[in-house]
């Protein structure tokens, strides 16, 4: 097929986004998705009862969303599809791929399909690129946005530059989290906000004793920050996250783009 310059497309393409929402435990991610607008939530794990939502039953495997990427590819009044979370899917990912392809398991030392790393490396990733590849295809033909959550981990990065330090990450394989990130438009990073207080205990010595501060969570958005793996391409920054406005806030990722704001503001300036 010979190309067509009618496809040629000027200028900001508006487009349901892609956004990887991940934390720590008990931080609200599940209550900030859910009050994405219009959403469906698909929930991987029992704990989402209490989120003012629609969502499915808990799926079991993996095939149950498959089933459910097909009924929402046949047109339904959702625009935001929401999975929580994803790190327990992926447990349920890789046992179909498993009885797809007759493995035991993606990391049997013994199955030379799969050692050394080439199950998860291979054969889950390659699940994963179907899975996403389900997620394009709502957004492109039911202009669906898509929100993956996920929970945080500790990992230790070794550049070669410099010494090495910790950092959060989604509880996923290294495999599948460089397949996500790089799929994302949007990777926001939801910590609560602490303060440390230093206690006298005694013989001139102080212990730190950590305060949380209620009701506030910082979703990290930029790219700025080694301490996590976090950023996006429409110049968003952190925001502050209270309870009450986390619909403010998911319609804020959903729909703002600073960098056309600030082009806007520019024109706006010159014509002054």
């Amino acid at each position: 097929m010979s190309f067509d310059p009618r496809s040629i497309r000027k200028g900001i393409q508006l487009s349901p986004r892609k956004i990887l929402l991940y934390g720590d435990v008990k931080q609200g991610k599940s209550t900030l998705a859910g009050a994405s607008p219009n959403c469906l939530l698909v929930p991987t794990e029992d704990r989402v009862a209490h989120i003012n939502c629609e969502k499915t039953d808990v799926i079991t495997n993996y095939q149950e969303m498959i089933d459910i990427f097909k009924y929402l590819s046949e047109g339904s009044p959702y625009k935001t599809l929401v999975v929580d979370s994803l790190d327990w899917m992926e447990v349920l990912l890789h046992a179909y791929v498993c009885e797809k392809k007759g493995f035991k398991s993606l990391t049997e030392n013994t199955d030379a399909n799969v050692n050394y790393g080439k199950g998860l490396k291979f054969f889950a990733v390659e699940a994963w690129r179907d899975f996403l590849f389900n997620c394009d295809y709502l957004r492109e033909t039911q202009k669906m946005s898509i929100v993956l959550v996920a929970h945080s981990q500790i990992e230790k990065i070794s550049p070669p530059e410099v010494e090495s330090f910790d950092r959060y990450a989604p509880k996923l394989d290294k495999n599948a989290t460089a397949v996500i990130t790089e799929w994302t438009d949007i990777i926001a990073f939801l910590s609560r906000e602490i303060i440390v207080k230093k206690e006298n205990v005694g013989f001139n010595k102080t212990k730190g004793k950590v305060v949380p501060i209620d009701n506030v969570r910082t979703l990290h958005m930029e790219s700025t920050n080694p301490a996590w793996i976090s950023g996006n391409s429409f110049g968003l920054g952190t925001v502050e996250v209270k309870l009450e406005q986390v619909s403010e806030v998911m319609s804020y990722i959903l729909t703002s783009n600073n960098l056309t704001e600030e082009k806007q503001k520019t024109k706006t300036k010159k014509g002054e």
